[in-house]
């Protein structure tokens, strides 16, 4: 027997935000970033918010531990009725938190003003602890929010370089749910039509379409619900544990290391016709192979790099750790096939441009 579940409730389309008037007259924490907090952008929630009104904005790229510690406290000293979540993944993973582990457990409404993690449908959230230099994907169901709003005119001023990175994280979001040890034929209706839309839409949005943002904005949402179902795999795993030892953005991390985990998982049969069945649903030859070289070639037009941003003796002398903690890491789990320490290694590698297996 298997299980698929759908939640939260999705508003969705331009003037989406006018959902927030169902939050009328209630207390308010509305949980974002300096920079979205001074844009102006924050001022068009909190507008329509009609009750008390508080503002945590101290959120991080790569939100930590003590952040979210800091955040409990703003959370148990104000005692909201609702959270609100506005801004990236980092926003809506550290609000998920703050709720999580405060005594009030509010429900949370996320708004996200990018297109790419998908958090605001998941049961993931991702802390990080900077002292050890390692992040940390926490997974429980009590995470979901219980409300997205999807307003695509939130995305018109995000910058093609963000646009890129956060694009190449729902592609790969959509392809590891595709190939995932837990999909099932829900998820999988999620997935191959969130990649094919994010494929042909993401060089568009990148060039500043508003309304190719709005579809890579469903298309991050729908690969969050089939990765929140399926699992995710290898390809995240790494990315977390680069991400942790080196700073680096998640969806530029992504983007480097999918062509490469496309091949290497293709060595399993189910999973070789499963990438199969995304290039044929991107028009491509129907092939793994076909498949990468595309994703290489979509990297390329979104001036990404195609090799780790790292000097290659701090990666050398980072690789054993890197694949200890990629291995730890609980997307792993879902991945089609096991992968030994070596394998991981050789991937990492080969994102440097380092050759065979060091």
């Amino acid at each position: 027997m298997e299980r698929f579940a759908i939640r939260p409730e999705i508003w969705f389309g331009p003037g989406a935000l006018a959902a927030l008037e169902r939050l009328a007259g209630k207390r308010v924490l509305l949980v974002t970033d300096g920079f979205l907090s001074s844009s102006g952008l924050v001022k068009r929630a909190a507008e329509r918010l009609t009750g008390p009104v508080e503002i945590f904005d101290r959120v991080e790229p790569d939100p930590s531990l003590k952040l979210v510690a800091e955040g409990v406290a703003a959370l148990e000293g104000f005692g909201p009725d609702a959270v609100v979540a506005f801004g990236g993944g980092s926003p809506m993973d550290c609000a998920k938190a703050m709720c999580w582990f405060s005594k009030r457990r509010p429900p949370l409404w996320c708004i996200p003003t990018t297109a790419g993690t998908g958090s605001e449908v998941t049961a993931f959230a991702v802390l990080t602890d900077t002292e050890r230099g390692v992040k940390y994907p926490l997974v429980e169901e009590g995470l979901l929010p219980e409300t997205a709003i999807l307003d695509p005119t939130l995305l018109e001023g995000v910058p093609p370089k963000v646009t890129a990175d956060t694009g190449m994280d729902v592609l790969t979001h959509a392809a590891e749910g595709f190939v995932a040890k837990g999909s099932s034929p829900f998820s999988d209706a999620l997935a191959e039509r969130a990649f094919a839309l994010a494929y042909a839409r993401l060089p568009a949005a990148f060039a500043g379409d508003l309304g190719a943002k709005g579809d890579m904005l469903l298309a991050s949402c729908m690969a969050g619900m089939a990765f929140n179902a399926a699992g995710l795999g290898v390809c995240h795993a790494m990315a977390h544990a680069l991400g942790g030892r080196f700073h680096l953005p998640h969806g530029r991390l992504n983007a480097v290391l999918l062509p490469s985990v496309v091949l290497r998982n293709a060595g399993d049969r189910r999973a070789a016709a499963r990438y199969a069945a995304l290039a044929k649903a991107c028009g491509l030859a129907g092939t793994p192979r076909a498949l990468s070289a595309a994703l290489a070639r979509l990297r390329a037009a979104l001036d990404l790099p195609d090799r780790l941003p790292v000097e290659p003796e701090e990666l050398r002398a980072a690789l054993d750790d890197l694949a200890a903690a990629a291995l730890a890491d609980g997307c792993m789990a879902a991945n089609p096939i096991p992968l030994t320490a070596a394998e991981v290694k050789d991937l990492l590698a080969q994102a440097e441009g380092l050759g065979g297996r060091p």
